[in-house]
């Protein structure tokens, strides 16, 4: 090992293309000084912290040192920035690994360095230094971000509104009869994410309607939530969110120009608003449902 890397804290940066900034500590192992003269990561998102088994995980992008390093004297530490650009759909990405809790993520460094036997001696032995984290015998560094600096960095990226209760705003459980719904959700999200509000609104209606007309309702309206809701067995619990979600879906159909009628402005905060609900109210009608159902 020629240097031993820990990993300090990340950071979001939103001007422009948002950033995620991480900062490491590289500490020089050998019995030498070292002229750092690049340096460069891969970095992936893994499924828990040491992940051996890199087809698992997924490629977020390389980054690049923020500035220049120059000397590296022997058995000395030094602080190491690097930054990658995250776009939306990699940062959803990463969120769906996530699962709602910490981050884990592995670097594979790339350095190139000269040897120098001391600071008055000519630079000499170009070559890529080895770059590990102690006690991980794996080229891959690993490191944890924790959920509660995670769902900060988040907002520095300006990637939505985060709190710790995180409502997922992407993970509806997998059951069977929601598939064509989460196509429309996804349809929703990708609507909202390109400025189409008025769409945005329409996908959402169209994952209910689908589920409405599966369970023998015309439209999803009060009796065809009742059909969603039969599992649940409470009715003090029933009768409400069965006129919630039937107000959510009106709410939904000001997204449609029918003839004859007036076009209501429907804009980004209004296509947020239903796109947050109907994802936790699919979410919660998934988790209502029986295996098979």
């Amino acid at each position: 090992m020629d240097i031993a890397i820990t990993f300090n804290s990340v950071r979001g940066e939103s001007a422009g293309i948002p950033r995620l900034v991480v900062d490491f500590l590289g500490k020089n192992t050998t019995d030498f000084s070292l002229g750092i003269a690049n340096v460069n990561a891969e970095i992936r998102v893994t499924p828990s912290l040491g992940a051996h088994d890199m087809s698992k995980s997924y490629f977020i992008g390389y980054a690049v040192m923020e500035s220049e390093i120059g000397q590296f004297s022997k058995h000395t530490e030094q602080s190491w920035t690097l930054s990658l650009p995250l776009y939306p759909y990699t940062l959803q990405k990463m969120e769906e690994m996530r699962k709602g809790g910490d981050l884990f993520l592995a670097a594979l460094f790339f350095c190139t360095a000269v040897y120098m036997q001391d600071a008055a001696s000519p630079l000499t032995g170009l070559r890529r230094a080895s770059v590990q984290t102690p006690r991980y015998s794996s080229n891959y560094c690993p490191f944890k971000v924790a959920q509660s600096e995670w769902v900060k960095t988040l907002r520095e990226l300006g990637y939505g509104d985060y709190f710790l209760m995180e409502i997922p705003l992407r993970g509806v459980p997998p059951k069977r009869g929601m598939e064509k719904a989460v196509v429309h959700l996804k349809s929703a999200w990708e609507n909202f994410e390109e400025g189409k509000d008025d769409q945005t609104l329409v996908s959402c209606y169209k994952a209910f309607e689908y589920l409405a007309k599966r369970k023998g309702a015309k439209h999803p309206d009060q009796q065809g939530f009742l059909k969603l809701l039969e599992n649940l067995e409470d009715e003090a619990k029933k009768t409400p969110l069965k006129m919630l979600m039937h107000n959510l879906c009106t709410f939904l159909t000001l997204g449609r120009h029918e003839q004859g009628k007036e076009a209501v402005g429907i804009d980004d905060v209004d296509s947020e608003f239903a796109l947050v609900l109907t994802q936790a109210t699919l979410g919660y009608l998934a988790k209502r449902m029986k295996s098979g159902s």
